[in-house]
């Protein structure tokens, strides 16, 4: 089991690893999904460097034993927690944020004293390699191992024997691992995508939140199980709303965004047909334009009629935003409920009631209000899905905690007995009943 001072050293030497290769990053992000460098550090590099800092800063007291009050009825005795690693931990993680979503659990798994096995998706080729090279050329295989290879290197994987599993990826993918983690009585924690709303009310500032969902949709080019799947706003403001989305479109990414050095592409020619094929019959409102030798679909904006079409079916994952209309908040509200336990869910509002009836009844991994991803992009807060959206949550504290496990102890005096517990019973039911009420 590690101690603190090797935890630390650990969590400090991965800093400035990152550090060190802050320009690979950069390069293989570029080559794997054309990021921007700006993207790469908020994304990628910025997200992994503050939770390492908070990570360091907070862990001595995340480790010490925490002690609890003891019902007189155990007395005279003293109670405690304490949180101690799985051990072998497997981190099985996806492509749309390769760095983030790799190094984030690996740094939540060695505070919390862990041996790790990374597998890195094969379809950012160029990250996962990077991140195998960052990794076994400054760690010990003891402290970390990374796997590469395609689906079938993580099959192996799961017929090995962990004491705990971490997965980032999609739905089907996750039941097979969490099928493979039932053989063995491993427990998992599984982090999917979903149909993240975006509610706008018509009392909200309809510019701020055009602005606040184009960048949020739009960055990394949707793909983002966070990103808005779709935006439901209020009949009357649909035009405005649409005006200045078109607005900050083309302010973001100029008039030819397939050429915008700020505009990324799909990560390969599969996700990028897939795409196509969604808005092929789709009534297209603002651009529709594609390259496919730079694998590219411009910022699409899409009107929607159904929630039951291929569209609001499927996690979108790309930069296709659909609008859909609603005439009164009622209509709003039974629209959003069709869609619980999303990833995350935006509602941007002036209104205290609609603000509050949200966070009451609508249940997300996430929710934020008035802006998009920020929720994401701190270690104060847990992150994670609910549901069909996943289970567990990580970032920070909580991190620590998923991959910890929460050992109970007491402690009794030698001499300690209370004498009604013993046979024969006689009346003592009444004390215990006295004692227990």
């Amino acid at each position: 089991m590690m101690d603190y001072r090797e935890r630390i050293n650990l969590l400090m030497k991965l800093r400035d690893v990152v550090r060190a290769n802050e320009k690979n990053i950069y390069r293989a992000l570029k080559e794997d999904m054309g990021k921007p460098e700006f993207e790469a550090y908020e994304t990628e590099i910025g997200l992994v460097m503050e939770e390492l800092n908070y990570t360091i800063k907070y862990l001595s007291s995340w480790m010490k034993y925490k002690t609890v009050p003891t019902p007189y009825f155990h007395m005279p005795a003293s109670s405690m927690v304490y949180r101690e690693p799985y051990g072998k931990v497997l981190i099985i993680s996806s492509w749309n944020d390769p760095f983030q979503l790799t190094l984030i659990p690996l740094i939540n798994a060695w505070a919390a004293g862990n041996q790790v096995t990374l597998k890195p998706s094969e379809v950012t080729g160029n990250s996962a390699k990077l991140i195998h090279d960052m990794l076994t050329e400054n760690f010990h295989t003891s402290r970390v191992r990374v796997m590469l290879g395609g689906p079938e290197v993580t099959m192996d994987l799961l017929d090995k024997k962990f004491d705990f599993i971490f997965f980032t990826g999609s739905m089907s993918t996750g039941r097979i691992v969490m099928a493979k983690a039932a053989e063995q009585m491993t427990p998992v924690s599984l982090q999917f995508g979903g149909k993240t709303p975006c509610l706008v009310d018509d009392t909200c500032n309809l510019k701020a939140a055009a602005r606040k969902i184009v960048r949020g949709k739009f960055l990394n080019c949707g793909q983002s199980s966070l990103a808005p799947e779709f935006v439901l706003i209020d009949e009357a403001r649909k035009d405005k709303f649409l005006t200045y989305v078109k607005y900050y479109i083309k302010k973001f990414y100029g008039e030819n965004p397939l050429e915008s050095p700020d505009y990324g592409r799909i990560v390969n020619l599969e996700h990028f047909f897939r795409l196509l094929d969604l808005i092929e019959h789709q009534e297209i409102i603002i651009g529709g334009d594609f390259d496919t030798y730079q694998i590219k679909i411009s910022p699409t904006v899409v009107m929607e009629n159904s929630l039951c079409s291929d569209m609001m079916k499927t996690e979108i994952f790309g930069p296709i935003l659909p609008i859909l209309t609603y005439r009164t908040w009622e209509e709003a509200v039974d629209r959003i409920m069709r869609f619980q336990h999303a990833p995350a869910m935006y509602l941007f509002t002036k209104d205290k009631n609609h603000e509050e009836y949200i966070k009451n009844h609508y249940s997300a991994g996430s929710i934020c209000i008035n802006d998009v991803l920020m929720q994401a992009m701190t270690p104060y807060l847990p992150m994670g899905g609910v549901g069909s959206s996943g289970m567990g949550k990580y970032h920070g504290k909580a991190g620590f905690d998923l991959f910890s496990n929460v050992k109970s102890v007491m402690k009794r005096r030698n001499r300690a007995e209370n004498r009604i517990l013993y046979p024969p019973y006689l009346d003592h039911i009444k004390w215990l009943k006295k004692i227990l009420k």
